[in-house]
């Protein structure tokens, strides 16, 4: 999916409307679909905290997807109040439209200056605050009456869910001093890149994309000054599975993973691999590694003598004579930072799709002649954290990229070593050699932030490689879903473990797609 400059939106918008799609039909289909992102939305709440909606609305076409969004809420027999900055005569002529069709008994109250603000009962507990206040079209900070209600959003401590952009975030730079701060963002036609950038990421919480009917020759001309990767994105990857097929037909992945230390990382990432639709997954560990319980379906390897509590040079025969038959392997998770090169050698030697994470990616900064340019070999997909990052950054002699942005920094990684990027992150990122375009990910929430996801995440990758994906959209892909997963968590923020996200996996996906 395209990211594209404000300027870019209202090109597209211009060029629909001469292309015979009205202002008014476009601005409906903008509000029915972002009303429908709500209400999915919303469904996590318990009943009490969404009691009634809040609607704010603007003198711009943003306050019209306001009047709209307010419009189907009542319909689908929610409380709604509506406020807004000024009367229906002084809006622009496809909101005016759309705030004349509201029922002559819906709770409309129109805020006359800056003292008045909100009433108290506009923000009270069980109320969700809907933000269609300024939009795209803010020229430096809001004032008046704007900052008041913005100042009194990000006080109440409710859920708020913002049109197209966090009111007072400038489209095009993240910049913001003073800005709503959503839990959701639902964003018309295409992400603007300034959700993505600066301090965007803070204030759009989740984002979610929604067509507003773009013909598609206009649609066809939109001129990218980024990439995202969302829901319409991972539905294609995830298309009907062969009806006839058997385990062998989905890969077989190799996790070569764990220490004494850290026994529970390869059985996240090798559950993670199966609950992604890997035919087999075989976890090889040291043989002095404990195993917690784990899923029955896994094929378990121990490597070594029962006083092995790492991998070492001595296992490389036992590893090697697993490598037959593999289609994706997977090495890093939990192996500790006191291993020597030589199984990631062999690894990267085997010219077989590989995913290294956690502690091989350390191991790969302090060994950078691992991954020589001038050596063909198979696809190879890199997850650093931030702090991983900035070790590799180190070992590759990339230093300069320190404190540059995240996209830079991973493409920069992805041209120097080959391999595809996966910066972990709000956003993550994901770069491949050449691609004239880093890709953010569109999913994901601060559930994440808690051990073992990432080792989650780099076994969902190696499924949909020994799946037969392309490797770019493997890492695409799984990023994504991974992220899906947790955002369907009952508990979205606090609460939420590594374990926990991999039950969610399946239902992630079918959620995606019914035929996933």
């Amino acid at each position: 999916m395209h990211v594209i400059s404000v300027n870019e939106m209202r090109r597209l918008d211009a060029a629909a409307i001469a292309a015979g799609v009205s202002g008014e039909q476009l601005m409906f289909n903008a509000g029915v679909h972002a009303a429908e992102e709500i209400l999915r939305f919303v469904e996590r709440y318990p009943q009490r905290h969404c009691q009634s909606f809040t609607i704010l609305a603007g003198k711009g076409n943003n306050g019209g997807d306001a009047w709209v969004v307010a419009d189907i809420l009542m319909q689908k027999g929610h409380r709604v109040a509506l406020f807004s900055t000024c009367p229906i005569a002084q809006l622009p002529e496809a909101a005016a439209y759309h705030a004349a069709k509201l029922p002559a008994d819906a709770s409309v109250t129109f805020l006359a200056d800056v003292e008045q603000g909100l009433p108290a009962a506009a923000l009270v507990p069980g109320n969700i605050v809907v933000d269609g206040l300024l939009g795209t079209g803010l020229r430096g900070e809001p004032t008046g009456i704007y900052a008041r209600l913005i100042a009194q959003v990000n006080a109440s401590g409710l859920p708020v869910i913002a049109l197209d952009i966090p009111s007072g975030l400038n489209g095009d730079t993240g910049n913001g001093a003073l800005a709503i701060t959503a839990d959701l963002t639902v964003t018309m036609a295409y992400p603007k890149i300034g959700l993505l950038t600066g301090a965007g990421p803070q204030h759009c919480g989740l984002i979610r994309v929604v067509d507003i009917g773009l013909p598609e020759p206009v649609a066809d001309t939109a001129a990218p000054v980024a990439a995202a990767f969302a829901e319409t994105d991972a539905r294609v990857l995830l298309g009907r599975r062969p009806f006839n097929a058997h385990k062998n037909t989905f890969g077989h992945v190799l996790c070569v993973a764990g220490t004494r230390q850290y026994p529970g990382a390869p059985f996240l990432a090798g559950e993670a691999a199966l609950r992604s639709g890997a035919g087999l997954v075989t976890v090889a560990i040291p043989a002095g590694v404990a195993c917690p319980p784990h899923a029955k379906a896994l094929i378990v390897a121990k490597i070594g003598s029962e006083q092995d509590a790492a991998f070492s040079a001595n296992m490389l025969p036992a590893v090697q004579e697993l490598l037959t038959g593999k289609n994706a392997l997977l090495y890093g998770p939990g192996t500790g930072r006191e291993v020597g090169p030589e199984l990631l050698r062999l690894l990267l030697a085997a010219q077989q799709p590989l995913v290294i994470d956690a502690d091989g990616l350390r191991l790969l900064a302090a060994h950078p002649e691992l991954l020589a340019l001038d050596k063909a070999s198979a696809p190879v997909i890199l997850t650093p954290h931030p702090g991983e990052m900035a070790a590799l950054l180190t070992g590759f002699q990339l230093t300069q990229l320190l404190h540059e942005p995240r996209p830079e920094q991973a493409k920069a990684l992805a041209a120097a070593t080959g391999a595809i990027v996966v910066l972990k992150g709000q956003g993550t990122i994901i770069a491949a050699p050449g691609a004239a375009l880093p890709s953010y990910n569109l999913s994901g929430s601060p559930a994440l932030a808690t051990a073992g996801t990432g080792d989650v995440l780099a076994g969902m990758i190696a499924a949909f490689l020994a799946q037969g994906l392309a490797p770019v959209d493997a890492a695409a892909l799984a990023v994504f879903v991974h992220g899906h997963a947790a955002d369907l968590a009952p508990a979205p923020q606090r609460g939420l473990i590594a374990d926990d996200l991999l039950a969610l996996i399946p239902p992630a996906m079918a959620g995606l797609n019914p035929l996933a």
